[in-house]
């Protein structure tokens, strides 16, 4: 068929179909040699399915070339699905970051005694509750700027660790309850994970990493942050979901990688090796499951 009627029979323009032949995405099945008119067959539309729903899932078009035009090992195809996941969860949680933050301020300004009619200016609130808003703040910018800071003060031989925390079907909560008790469920795990900490406060930082998953910067050894872990699981297993409007109970996974200070170079390296282990924390049918491992660089 005619580019123009493969076009309309797919819900494309025929200039998209045009740039997709030029890149080598999507060849036509033949070109008329005196006129240059493209031709389509109809079973291509198949393959041009499989472009949109990559390209709506934010797939590179170089992506999608590589997964559509070669054989791709399905732990690879499946990487990078898990990494696409990350970035769209961290994207659409951008605003409930955000309203995290609101909640601290406005509970910094009622601690701060501020009267409603009465003059106010910002820069009145003390240092130390700014910073204390600031360190609390779910962004993972500010986690690296204290982390390196608590990293400073370690001796070259102390423990140090990341920890990764993933609540467990956290979509399903979104899907069926709405994002509102979405995010209610957010601020209740931050908040548990928070106050397990409490031991650790002079050692520890805690921020979001993506969506539904949190991470932990702390000075400990491998006994403690199983210690930590299990906490935080427990915690979850009895916290009261319907309080916030979740009618199921949840659980989460954590994944954690420890090393001695001196052979941590770049923090970076740490957050991301937790990936890892928050799947290979999977589980079974308990409500919390922990993996934990040494770092190797």
């Amino acid at each position: 068929m005619k580019i123009s009627e493969f076009a309309e029979k797919n819900q494309v323009t025929t200039k998209m179909l045009r740039h997709y032949d030029e890149i080598g995405l999507l060849k036509p099945s033949a070109i008329d040699p005196m006129t240059g008119y493209r031709f389509y067959d109809e079973e291509q539309g198949r393959l041009l399915h499989w472009i949109l729903i990559l390209k709506n899932l934010e797939f590179s078009l170089a992506e999608i070339k590589a997964v559509l035009t070669g054989p791709v090992r399905s732990e690879d195809l499946v990487n990078q699905l898990i990494n696409k996941r990350i970035e769209i969860t961290s994207h659409m949680n951008e605003q409930v970051q955000k309203k995290v933050q609101i909640d601290r301020l406005i509970t910094l300004l009622e601690k701060e005694g501020v009267l409603i009619g009465h003059p106010f200016e910002l820069l009145h609130i003390t240092q130390q509750s700014v910073h204390e808003l600031k360190k609390n703040m779910p962004n993972l910018e500010v986690f690296l700027e204290y982390t390196s800071e608590l990293l400073s003060d370690c001796a070259d031989n102390d423990p140090v660790a990341v920890m990764r925390f993933d609540i467990r079907h956290f979509k399903h909560v979104n899907d069926v309850y709405g994002f509102d008790v979405g995010d209610q469920v957010i601020v209740a795990c931050y908040e548990m994970i928070r106050e397990s900490l409490e031991g650790y406060r002079e050692r520890a930082c805690l921020g979001r990493a993506h969506g539904d998953e949190f991470i932990v910067f702390v000075q400990a050894g491998r006994d403690e942050l199983y210690t930590i872990a299990q906490s935080i699981g427990r915690q979850m297993e009895f916290f009261d979901f319907q309080s916030v409007g979740c009618l199921e109970q949840l659980g989460c996974r954590v994944g954690f990688i420890y090393a001695e200070k001196r052979t941590v170079d770049d923090i970076r390296k740490l957050i991301e090796g937790t990936m890892e282990t928050i799947h290979m924390a999977a589980g079974t049918g308990s409500k919390y499951s922990v993996f934990g491992k040494a770092y190797i660089e």
